[in-house]
């Protein structure tokens, strides 16, 4: 009887363990996530000063050059720039997308885990950081000046930045667990899938990957600058190659509900 007992206990103990250090992954998790939005907050500051030309001079990230260079020694498409701009952005496109697959989650341990949403988070922002403060100006003859914007270029563009901006923080405050897992629960598989119909997605399919491309081609449409459109062009490629892939892969995963929503809402 004793033994029985003995063993009976010992069939016991495992789940026990794994309710205790699932309880501990989730609150690791929700820690790390919290810390990625504060990094996320920040890496945003760092990418309006760099689309802005460092307005405050910290000297830290400018998309155009600081000061005009002249004309006789100014250079029109600067091609090593160019290569310079590619491998950064080529850094946060394999981080973002490898990151992204599940083969790539389960060969680095993370697939199903509470952890996961902020490891991603984390070295998104991290790559984000990289490629904004290396970042280097193509065109070197001309650097946008916000006080000569036409009164045209600034309600055009001001007002799609605007729908930009709001729709990139709406997703980011509306469903924190779905961009960073702050509850920790992102990957629970008893978590119940559906298709949200909820503000944002009420309005496009995408709302993030949307948001930013109106507010990369808003400040474009303001500047009229190489180095601005080339900037807008490197994340529409991405973004628009990066929608088509996690279309076909949504559609595998919810079926006719995510194809009856498709018809429904649009993609941006």
């Amino acid at each position: 009887q004793t033994m029985g007992v003995e063993r009976e206990r010992e069939r016991l103990i495992p789940p026990v363990r794994e309710d205790e250090d699932k309880a501990h992954w989730t609150f690791f998790s929700a820690t790390v996530s919290g810390i990625v939005i504060l990094l996320f907050h920040g890496v945003t500051v760092l990418q309006l000063v760099m689309i802005l030309n460092d307005p405050l001079d910290f000297n830290i990230a400018s998309i155009d050059v600081k000061n005009p260079i002249p004309n006789a020694e100014c250079t029109q498409f600067d091609r090593a720039a160019l290569a310079i701009d590619f491998s950064l952005f080529s850094i946060w496109t394999l981080q973002h997308s490898g990151m992204s697959r599940n083969f790539v989650k389960k060969a680095i341990g993370l697939e199903g885990k509470p952890i996961e949403r902020g490891i991603f988070g984390l070295l998104s922002c991290l790559a984000w950081a990289i490629m904004i403060t290396f970042w280097k100006p193509i065109q070197t003859c001309y650097i946008w000046r916000p006080e000569a914007t036409t009164l045209s270029r600034l309600v055009l563009g001001g007002l799609t930045i605007i729908w930009g901006f709001v729709s990139i923080l709406s997703i980011v405050y509306s469903i924190p667990d779905h961009i960073f897992g702050v509850s920790g629960e992102y990957n629970n598989p008893k978590r119940k899938r559906t298709v949200y119909y909820s503000y944002p997605y009420s309005m496009v399919r995408h709302p993030a990957s949307g948001g930013f491309l109106a507010f990369v081609w808003g400040f474009t449409i303001l500047s009229l600058s190489l180095n601005h459109a080339i900037y807008a062009a490197f994340w529409t490629g991405y973004i628009v190659l990066g929608t088509y892939l996690e279309e076909k892969s949504l559609r595998v995963e919810y079926g006719p509900a995510y194809d009856a929503y498709a018809r429904q809402v649009p993609a941006f």
